[in-house]
């Protein structure tokens, strides 16, 4: 359930971003981008564990 909810926060604000026209808080990069992947999944199977 947190996953579902933490999916529609980011792309609710995505789309926020997109729609008033300011800079997403993503990093414009292919390598910074999967950076935040990987925290995100580094983040979330830490959860399972803890």
């Amino acid at each position: 359930m947190d996953i579902l909810i933490g999916a529609g926060l980011g792309l609710a604000i995505g789309a926020v971003c997109r729609w008033l026209d300011i800079p997403s808080p993503a990093p414009p990069t292919p390598i910074g981008a999967l950076l935040v992947v990987a925290m995100t999944a580094g983040f979330v199977i830490a959860g399972k564990f803890a």
